[in-house]
C-alpha cells in the first residue's frame, strides 16, 4: 500500500471520487491552454542542447492549482505558462509529476488568482463502446477553445508512442489535432472526464485516442505519495494455446483455458512463474487460450491488463497449471529494467570524453538521432539487466584529432570491454579509463560483427588529446555522469512501493507532440 502525503490527499480523493452524474454540461472554465518553451538534449553530441522550440497543448484543472495534461506536452520544458479561455492573463506553472509510461503529467500553478471562478472537472469512468463524447481543447488553427463531438469506437490495448509502452486506450472518431493533446474528453451522459486526448493515427480516418479514466486514476493514485513508480511492463513471454493437441499435451483437461509461459524472465527468480507453466487466471479473471481476460461486464482486456492496473508493489493472485496440477500463488507487481534507456525526457544526456572519443549511455533517443540501423543480439538491448547498475554504453561520436587517426569511423558502436574487463555502465567505463596503467589501452567494441572489434590506443596520447579536443569543440567538461546510485535506486523503487527514493526521470519520445507555434 502506498503512503499518502497530505498535500496530495486531494489527488487521491479525486482518483477515488464518484461524484453524482449531471445532465448539465460544465462551463469548461477548467479547460486551459498550456504554452511551453522546451529544449531537448542533443544525444549524439551530448554536451550540447538543441534549439529552444515553442509548442502548445491543453490541460484540465482537476484539483485546486493542479492541471492534468499529457507528458509529451510539457516534455523538456524550460518555461511553462497557462491561460484560461475567459481571460487574457497568463499564469506560470511548473511540472509536479510526469509519467512517460502513460503520457500524463501534473502541472502546478501556485498563483491563487488562477482558481477564481474555476470548478475542477470531475474524473469519471472509462467510456464504453458507442458512448458519445466531447473533446475540448485548443487545437491548431486558432486561439480560442474548440469543441468536437464523437463516438467511442473501440477500447483496447494500444502502443503509447510517447513512452513506447502498451496500455489501455480508447479510440474515438472525434477530431483530435495537434494542440488538443492533454485536453479532457467528456462523457456526454455524465459530463465527467472520460479520458485525456493524447494521440492519433494518420494512416486511417478519424482514428484518435484518449488515455482512459482508469489509467488516469492509476497515475493519480501512484503519485499521491509524492513519488512516481510507473506501470508494470510485461516481463515474461507466453504463447497462446488455441491448438487442441497442445492443450492435451500439457494436460489441461476439459474446460480449462490459458496460455503457456515460454520464458519466465525475472519471475524465474522472483516467482511464482516457471517456464512451461500454464497461466489459467490472473487476479480472479480466467485467461483465454489466446491470451485475453474478460471483466465482470464481459469487456475483453489483454492478459497484461490485470497486472498493469495494479500499483508497483501490489500482490496479484494467479492460478497456474504445473505438471497437470493446479498451483495457486501470488506474484508481486514490479518493473523490470532493460539494459538500455528508452526515450529520455526531462533529463540531460550523459557523456565521457576520452581523446577524440565521446561515449554516452545508450537510449532510444541516441539510436534515432545517430541513425543506427542495426541491432546486435549480443548487446541484448531488449533484455532486462543482469545487475541493477548495468547499462549499455555507446561510442556516440569520434571527433577528429591526431590521436584518433585510423579510427575516425569507429563511432556508433557499443563498448564491451576495457583491457578485457567488461564495462557495466558509463561511470564504470570512466573509472576503468582513469585507472588504466598504460602504455596502451584496448577497447573491445561491438558493432555489426559477431565478435568484438578491438582497437588499441596510446593512453598518454589520448589523455593529452582530451583537453585539446574539448577546447576545439567547446566542451565544458570531459564528463557528465549520473550519480552511481541512480540505477540501483531505480531498481529498488521497482521492488516495493513502500521504499522511499528520490524521483528519477525516466524516458520517452514525443511523437505525438503538441502544436508547434513557431
Amino acid at each position: 500500500m502506498k503512503r499518502l502525503l497530505l498535500p496530495l490527499l486531494a489527488l487521491a480523493a479525486l482518483a477515488a471520487s464518484a461524484a453524482p452524474a449531471t445532465n448539465a454540461p460544465p462551463s469548461f472554465r477548467s479547460v486551459v491552454k498550456i504554452e511551453v518553451r522546451s529544449a531537448a538534449p542533443n544525444f549524439v553530441q551530448p554536451w550540447k542542447t538543441k534549439e529552444t522550440r515553442s509548442s502548445s497543448g491543453t490541460g484540465v484543472v482537476i484539483a485546486p492549482g493542479r492541471i492534468l495534461t499529457c507528458a509529451h506536452v510539457v516534455a523538456d520544458a524550460t518555461f511553462l505558462r497557462v491561460r484560461r479561455h475567459d481571460t487574457d492573463a497568463f499564469f506560470h506553472g511548473e511540472i509536479e509529476f510526469a509519467d512517460d509510461d502513460c503520457d500524463l503529467a501534473l502541472v502546478r500553478v501556485a498563483d491563487e488568482a488562477f482558481m477564481e471562478g474555476i470548478e475542477p472537472a470531475a474524473l469519471g469512468e472509462t467510456p464504453s463502446e458507442q458512448s458519445e463524447v466531447l473533446a475540448v481543447g485548443y487545437p491548431m488553427g486558432g486561439d480560442g477553445i474548440s469543441y468536437t463531438r464523437g463516438i467511442v469506437s473501440r477500447v483496447e490495448d494500444r502502443r503509447y508512442t510517447h513512452g513506447w509502452t502498451t496500455l489501455l486506450a480508447v479510440q474515438v472518431d472525434a477530431a483530435i489535432n495537434p494542440g488538443n493533446s492533454g485536453g479532457p474528453v467528456f462523457d456526454m451522459r455524465t459530463w465527467r472526464v472520460a479520458g485525456i486526448a493524447f494521440q492519433g493515427n494518420k494512416d486511417g480516418e478519424a482514428l484518435n485516442y484518449i488515455v482512459p479514466a482508469e489509467i488516469v486514476r492509476h497515475f493519480l493514485d501512484d503519485v499521491a505519495d509524492g513519488r512516481r513508480d510507473g506501470f508494470w511492463q510485461e516481463n515474461f513471454a507466453w504463447l497462446p494455446m488455441e491448438s487442441e493437441a497442445e492443450r492435451r499435451f500439457w494436460r489441461m483437461g476439459e474446460g480449462r483455458t490459458g496460455v503457456r509461459i515460454v520464458e519466465a524472465g525475472d519471475y524465474e527468480a522472483e516467482g511464482p512463474f516457471r517456464t512451461n507453466d500454464v497461466l489459467l487466471a490472473v487476479d480472479g479473471l480466467p485467461v483465454s487460450n489466446k491470451g485475453q481476460v474478460r471483466l465482470p461486464g464481459n469487456e475483453p482486456r489483454s492478459l497484461a491488463y490485470p497486472f498493469y492496473m495494479h500499483q508497483i508493489g501490489d500482490e496479484v493472485p494467479v492460478l497456474l497449471l504445473r505438471d497437470g496440477e493446479e498451483v495457486r500463488a501470488t506474484t508481486r507487481v514490479f518493473r523490470s529494467l532493460p539494459r538500455h534507456r528508452r526515450y529520455v525526457y526531462n533529463d540531460a544526456a550523459d557523456w565521457l570524453v576520452f581523446g577524440g572519443m565521446v561515449f554516452t549511455t545508450f537510449s532510444w533517443n541516441w539510436q534515432a538521432e545517430s541513425k543506427l540501423r542495426y541491432w546486435n543480439d549480443r548487446v541484448a538491448l531488449n533484455r532486462t539487466r543482469p545487475a541493477p547498475d548495468e547499462e549499455v554504453v555507446a561510442v556516440s561520436t569520434v571527433l577528429p584529432d591526431l590521436a584518433m587517426e585510423g579510427y575516425f569511423d569507429w563511432d556508433r558502436k557499443f563498448v564491451h570491454t576495457v583491457d578485457g574487463v567488461e564495462v557495466r555502465n558509463l561511470r564504470h567505463l570512466a573509472e576503468l579509463l582513469d585507472a588504466a596503467p598504460g602504455p596502451f589501452v584496448e577497447l573491445g567494441l561491438m558493432g555489426t560483427k559477431d565478435f568484438d572489434e578491438r582497437i588499441v590506443l596510446d593512453l598518454a596520447e589520448m589523455r593529452a588529446a582530451t583537453p585539446r579536443v574539448m577546447e576545439r569543440f567547446r566542451i565544458s567538461a570531459d564528463r557528465f555522469l549520473r550519480p552511481d546510485t541512480q540505477a540501483a535506486a531505480d531498481h529498488s523503487r521497482s521492488e516495493t512501493a513502500e521504499d522511499s527514493h528520490a524521483e528519477i526521470a525516466e524516458t520517452a519520445e514525443t511523437k505525438p507532440r503538441a502544436e508547434d507555434t513557431e
